[in-house]
């Protein structure tokens, strides 16, 4: 399943509104989208994806606090079977004690979550594969204190980034990616340095054969410095060429 985070189109939602980028992503075989700041934006979003058919398998939201219920009641209604967390700062994943309170947040969006069937995840950037605890990645560290319906969309640009060796993340994580964000870039790169798929140094084609091909695949220029638009479908034509 290929989709695209929507967030990666944020300029051009502004610019040009709702209606055409999901009609844009339509017309290039978007089937999937994945909401960003759901319980804001799905009133906005529903009726286009209804018109041209399109699902949100994947959402993401604040699921933190006091905004748990919004975004979960935004994502049942939206049919979202996965429900990630945008991030959680640097900050919080220092030491071991704050990896703890993250996995107290995940639980009780989890509990929250499983009578409709819904699983949770957190999309990951850099600090928390940069951070070490007890000589492993703060990320890694984090499945041994989360419930079994919670897990990660593993970003392997973002853990480049963090200096990770993105295949062996992949295989301790294993069946705790429950979604991959997909994105290009250089080997010693910047989050500034995005790249649409093929365009980059990163071993994409190696990342795509360890996956589940169940897993949702998720183009995600969260950063993208240019045409936003032009490379999630440039990415897309990438994929198709490979069978993805």
């Amino acid at each position: 399943m290929i989709s695209v985070q929507l967030w990666s189109l944020r300029k051009e939602i502004f610019d040009l509104g709702w209606d055409p980028v999901i009609d844009t992503l339509a017309g290039a075989g978007f089937k999937h989208v994945e909401p960003f700041g759901i319980s804001e934006t799905a009133p906005l979003l529903l009726p286009a994806l209804k018109r041209n058919e399109i699902t949100t398998p994947t959402g993401h939201g604040e699921i933190v606090g006091d905004q748990l219920a919004a975004t979960l009641d935004a994502a049942v209604g939206s049919g979202v079977e996965l429900l990630m967390q945008p991030m959680f700062p640097a900050e919080r994943w220092r030491d071991r004690d704050g990896v703890r309170r993250i996995a107290e947040d995940l639980n009780r969006a989890a509990e929250a979550a499983r009578p409709y069937g819904m699983r949770i995840a957190f999309h990951n950037h850099d600090d928390e594969v940069r951070t070490m605890i007890d000589g492993r990645p703060a990320l890694a560290a984090l499945m041994d204190e989360v419930a079994p319906n919670v897990g990660v969309e593993f970003d392997p640009n973002w853990a480049t980034i963090g200096g990770a060796d993105v295949l062996e993340l992949m295989s301790t994580l294993g069946d705790r990616i429950f979604a991959v964000h997909l994105k290009d870039g250089p080997l010693r790169g910047t989050n500034s340095d995005q790249l649409a798929l093929g365009d980059g140094e990163l071993g994409w084609d190696s990342f795509l054969d360890a996956l589940d091909p169940a897993l949702p695949r998720v183009i995600g220029l969260d950063m993208f410095a240019g045409d936003s638009l032009a490379a999630v479908l440039r990415s897309k034509r990438w994929l198709d060429e490979r069978g993805a």
